[in-house]
């Protein structure tokens, strides 16, 4: 895990392998650091019998799994049931107790599509960009993301473009910043992608014309959506911008 966590219980030579992101647990305050570190990955099937059997098998902690099995026997919210394992040690802060109960109970009575798209969201917002990465495609891979709206498709496609940025992966950044300004129509995410190519160098021309048809295509939308003169000049000048460096650069390619 690459940290000092200080141990005040028992610690087990039998670990608890949690799945998702292939890490052995040997303690309670492990436990609740993976809690901490890894909100957004938590769901239902976190506080199993497995590991209810595990607290009461290898930490001896029969209470704490007793009172898990009790929880899980009445249907308590996940949220309540990991405030249990937060209390049963002083790893966590109450504030920071009290955080990760409120965003567990944030995604309950949602929709998986509703819960996807918050982890993904709280991955990229904690700089794991790989989780994200995965945890957005996985819903756009759901028979359900076929329902959301254009403009949802477009900033998760957007999100996941800022994932790659975060990677140094600005190639494959221009392209899902491509594909959300095919959803959303948001001439930001075309400000984007030209960062994006412009940070990865390219050396092949018809990626440089790409741009440049993008960027055209982005003030003819201009002229049809603001009315406001100051802010149609003010368009002009950034895009037209964007396209003087465009232009010179492919002059440097060539």
């Amino acid at each position: 895990m690459g940290e000092l966590i200080l141990c005040n219980r028992k610690e087990t030579d039998v670990p608890y392998y949690l799945e998702q992101n292939m890490i052995n647990i040997y303690s309670l305050e492990e436990l609740n650091w993976y809690i901490l570190n890894h909100t957004e990955y938590l769901d239902d099937s976190f506080v199993s019998d497995d590991l209810i059997s595990w607290i009461a098998e290898e930490l001896k902690d029969l209470e704490l799994a007793g009172q898990l099995k009790e929880a899980v026997r009445k249907k308590i919210t996940l949220a309540k049931k990991v405030r249990l394992l937060m209390d049963a040690c002083g790893f966590c802060t109450k504030k920071e107790k009290d955080e990760i109960e409120y965003a567990l109970a944030e995604v309950e009575n949602k929709s998986e599509i509703e819960c996807m798209k918050i982890r993904a969201d709280r991955s990229l917002m904690n700089h794991r960009y790989v989780m994200a990465i995965r945890e957005y495609m996985r819903l756009l891979q759901k028979e359900e993301a076929g329902k959301l709206a254009t403009s949802v498709i477009g900033n998760i496609w957007n999100n996941i473009g800022v994932a790659h940025t975060g990677l140094f992966l600005y190639r494959d950044a221009a392209r899902c910043f491509k594909k959300a300004y095919d959803y959303n129509n948001n001439p930001a995410c075309m400000r984007e992608m030209e960062e994006a190519w412009r940070m990865a160098a390219p050396d092949e021309k018809e990626q440089v014309y790409e741009v440049s048809e993008e960027l055209q295509k982005t003030l003819e939308d201009i002229h049809k959506q603001w009315n406001d003169e100051e802010e149609v000049l003010e368009a002009f000048r950034d895009v037209l911008d964007k396209k003087k460096y465009i232009y010179e650069s492919n002059g440097r390619w060539a």
